[in-house]
């Protein structure tokens, strides 16, 4: 596995324009959404391109859900590949069903509630587009998303260069080969306001317990000695799709934690280990987002320590120590994550982007 920390000195130069329309144009972008505003929502939205598929995953109220709708087509008119879908939707619920995924049903027969069970769906849907070769991830809380233009353009200038050329004549997926591919952003800093000035903490409360886990990970699985960590439980991602179509999903917020470990794992221990590129993108830019109280904190330390645990018998016994010594010290009882199987490996026919278009607020026939 190759694995980067990468920082650039400019962000904009004739190379990277020459192609971002091509790599926008093949970019799913999946939306996380759950209680945020949908002023908050068009935000975001009003940051990522135009001529991209972007696919919102919403768990809102769903007394909320025609609101949203109505507003999102009242202000969000240019972007015409938008699509929004409710997490509880029947319809995902019957596709998951019969294509094996029950275990991300609950007792009603709908998706679970939890971030890592929105990403699945909205990670299937972005597969069933057929087209979109790369599938970029950000979460709809961001409350100053201008940042999201230098992680858009970050991950374009990376993704490209890792193409053997930069000829647009042949699909960049069929040069990579069999190679995965992820990016994973690390925040400039995630300022809080306190008593009218700006505080800069440059890791996140749950990174900061979780990273130097996959720190000594490195070390014993790949013999990667003494380097940082800093994007363990990263939000804002991106993949190609075929990374995205190999990965396994876990439930909630354990999701981020645990496709780090899967990528590691197909990198190096599976019975197929393959090409594997990991960067960590060190942004420029600050990031604010809604804060999680302690509780909700303490949720997401103990649900990505879970993760670990799936892969119990790859784990060396130092951090096995770690990983208790945690627990013990935050007093913190271990949760176990759900695992739902790879898209790539639910065989589900691409003719299914009907399925998909069902979503599409804006159709092909109206116009602005």
């Amino acid at each position: 596995m190759d694995i980067d920390t990468i920082r650039f000195s400019h962000i904009l130069e004739a190379e990277t324009l020459e192609h971002i329309e091509y790599f926008l144009s093949h970019t799913a972008f999946v939306i996380s959404h759950k209680s945020e505003s949908v002023e908050t929502l068009q935000g975001v939205l009003w940051y990522l391109p135009a001529n991209s598929p972007i696919i919102i995953v919403t768990n809102c109220p769903r007394g909320e859900l025609a609101h949203i709708r109505t507003s999102l087509k009242e202000h969000m008119s240019s972007h015409r590949k938008l699509y929004i879908i409710h997490q509880k939707d029947p319809r995902v619920a019957r596709l998951l069903k019969a294509h094996g995924v029950e275990q991300i049903l609950d007792g009603e027969g709908r998706v679970r509630n939890g971030k890592g069970e929105g990403m699945y769906v909205g990670t299937l849907c972005a597969a069933l587009l057929g087209y979109p070769q790369w599938v970029i991830y950000y979460d709809a809380d961001n409350i100053v998303p201008c940042s999201l233009l230098e992680y858009t353009l970050a991950m374009g200038k990376l993704f490209l260069s890792a193409s053997p050329t930069h000829s647009l004549d042949f699909p960049w997926e069929s040069e990579a080969g069999d190679m995965l591919h992820n990016i994973r952003i690390c925040w400039s800093s995630k300022p809080e306001v306190k008593n009218g000035t700006l505080e800069f903490k440059l890791l996140g409360r749950c990174t900061s317990v979780i990273s130097p886990l996959f720190s000594t990970l490195l070390d014993e699985w790949f013999g990667i000695r003494d380097y940082p960590i800093i994007s363990s439980n990263a939000g804002e991602q991106g993949m190609t799709i075929k990374t995205a179509k190999t990965l396994r999903f876990s439930s909630h917020y354990s999701v981020e934690t645990f496709q780090f470990l899967d990528f590691m794992n197909a990198a190096a221990l599976s019975g197929k280990p393959r090409k594997a590129i990991l960067q960590q993108y060190q942004s420029k830019s600050p990031h604010f987002h809604t804060k999680g109280d302690d509780e909700h904190i303490r949720d997401m330390i103990a649900q990505s320590l879970g993760s670990f645990f799936v892969f119990h018998d790859y784990i060396p016994t130092s951090i096995r120590e770690q990983l208790w010594r945690i627990c013990d010290e935050m007093q913190l009882e271990i949760c176990y994550p759900v695992i739902y199987p790879s898209i790539g490996s639910l065989n589900i026919d691409l003719s299914h982007q009907t399925f998909v278009d069902q979503y599409r607020l804006f159709r092909e026939y109206e116009y602005v």
